[in-house]
């Protein structure tokens, strides 16, 4: 996997997780505003955790890109 696909794979995964974490976010006020049932609710905070653990290792994709890209950099300055 290239650099570029990688570092677009995890912007994808955290423009998901962010576009997760807002429905939940709507679900979550609805069901307390007593507009939405409880099967809802559990739903949404179940999937607001799988979002959060995504936004998280989509983070940690990000900096190991960075990482690689500083690394390849350094080589790059080294060569030349």
């Amino acid at each position: 996997m290239d650099i570029n696909s990688a570092f677009n794979a995890a912007a994808g995964g955290l423009q998901r997780a962010d576009q997760g974490l807002q429905r939940n976010a709507e679900t979550v006020a609805r069901a307390t505003a007593d507009v939405g049932d409880n099967e809802d609710l559990n739903t949404a905070l179940v999937e607001a955790s799988e979002n959060a653990n995504l936004g998280r290792a989509s983070v940690s994709a990000v900096n190991s890109v960075d990482e690689a890209m500083e690394t390849l950099g350094r080589l790059v300055d080294t060569r030349a």
